[in-house]
């Protein structure tokens, strides 16, 4: 189970247009030196006697995309991954596709954001597909808050969520959010965050309902 908190944003434009949030990941402290520790790699023992070791470990190395700390390629899928929402309970397969990099003069061309919160500020846009390979059907299921972003320096990013359909130029194409997402469907989620001027993203990090960690690099 990952935890998340939520920081409004201050939005120029009528409520009705659309609602503007930052969210991240790590403890309700926002304490980062807790959250830029690695993914948890205990894993329990088994003590009986019967079973062969060398056998076990065989059998670990076949997931090359087992949430052990190794960072993966962009392009590169992880799966099956558990995920559970609400209570419904699915397998996902999670590729991060691409990161690219924007215009700020696009960003403020929509007339919806105060200026201060642009201000040395570069969009950038992070695509990812969420395939649902197995389980039961997800209602309003939303797996990309269980994705955290973080910059070179280990601090998380929040990433901007916009409640509204709005295609930014050179950036999230307009779409909205399924209603339901059921064994065979594919997601293509698009993440816009701010990063400040200097800065930049170098990683993402899924986190599955069993609290497994999957990594991509972003450079």
């Amino acid at each position: 189970m990952s935890h998340r908190k939520n920081l409004w944003m201050r939005a120029a434009a009528p409520a009705a247009v659309l609602a503007l949030t930052l969210t991240a990941c790590g403890s309700d402290d926002g304490d980062s030196s807790d959250a830029g520790s690695g993914p948890d790699q205990s894993q329990e023992q088994d003590t009986d006697q019967d079973e062969d070791p060398a056998e076990d470990d065989s059998a670990g190395d076949d997931d090359a995309t087992e949430g052990s700390g190794e960072t993966l390629a962009l392009g590169t899928a992880a799966g099956p991954l558990p995920y559970e929402y609400s209570e419904a309970a699915a397998e996902l397969e999670v590729t991060v596709q691409k990161l690219d990099t924007g215009d700020i003069a696009d960003v403020e061309a929509l007339d919806i954001f105060d200026p201060e919160d642009l201000e040395g500020t570069t969009p950038m846009y992070l695509y990812t597909d969420y395939a649902h390979v197995g389980g039961e059907a997800l209602e309003y299921a939303r797996p990309s808050l269980e994705q955290s972003a973080r910059l070179a320096t280990g601090q998380y990013m929040p990433s901007v969520i916009m409640i509204g359909s709005m295609d930014i130029p050179g950036g999230c194409p307009a779409a909205e959010d399924p209603k339901t997402f059921a064994e065979g469907d594919v997601w293509n989620d698009c993440k816009m965050y701010l990063v400040p001027d200097g800065s930049e993203l170098t990683e993402v990090t899924w986190t599955a309902a069993d609290d497994a960690e999957y990594t991509w690099a972003l450079n």
